[in-house]
């Protein structure tokens, strides 16, 4: 684990909203770091606890800014850039995306190699080469697909209107006479329900 790099003189009072407010960060920051299958309790505190360090120091130049928010950017962009480094390949947007976070899970991170984890280099060579071999794994396939475009099907119903339509369009004659008969129809609809039954 080696030397803490903070001195106990240098912590500051603070209020009890601020303990619940950092303890918020804690949290969250703990569990980002247990879903990256991190599991021994004394490595979580320490880069748990080196993490809300680097978040209160950014929190004298950002005060709006909730500990959680800040705490979370510092843990995704701390194992961003150390996953970058390990690999020697940059990351979309800095950030650990799903090919990474499943490198790391193939690498063996869980059980084989927690304690180098956001640890400097140099790292273990058979480390860093199982880690680059897990994101080539891990990297993206896409199959090359051919879109044939496929006549549409009709049931009897459809073909027979389909058909009926085409029918209509080639004649514009019988369409004019579908058309007179249908307004001729509804005349009458409307008179018969308006006058006949007054008959």
């Amino acid at each position: 684990m080696g030397p803490t790099r903070h001195s106990l003189d240098t912590l500051q009072p603070l209020s009890e909203g601020e303990l619940n407010e950092w303890e918020e960060a804690y949290a969250a920051v703990e569990a980002y770091l247990q879903a990256l299958r991190l599991r021994n309790r004394l490595l979580l505190a320490e880069l748990v606890r080196s993490i809300l360090w680097r978040a209160s120091a950014r929190r004298a130049n950002e005060p709006d800014k909730p500990a959680r928010f800040l705490a979370m950017e510092e843990a995704l962009s701390e194992v961003a850039e150390w996953t970058q480094d390990v690999l020697d390949v940059p990351l979309e947007n800095r950030r650990l995306a799903a090919r990474g976070r499943l490198a790391l899970l193939l690498a063996g991170m869980p059980g084989k190699w927690q304690g180098v984890f956001l640890t400097p280099a140099p790292w273990p060579p058979e480390f860093v080469e199982a880690m680059k071999k897990s994101y080539l794994a891990a990297g993206p396939r896409f199959a090359s697909l051919t879109m044939v475009p496929k006549p549409l099907e009709f049931n009897a119903i459809g073909s027979g209107a389909a058909q009926w339509w085409e029918t209509m369009d080639r004649r514009p004659i019988m369409r004019l006479m579908f058309l007179g008969f249908l307004i001729a129809l509804i005349a009458f609809t409307v008179w018969f329900f308006t006058y006949g039954k007054k008959l």
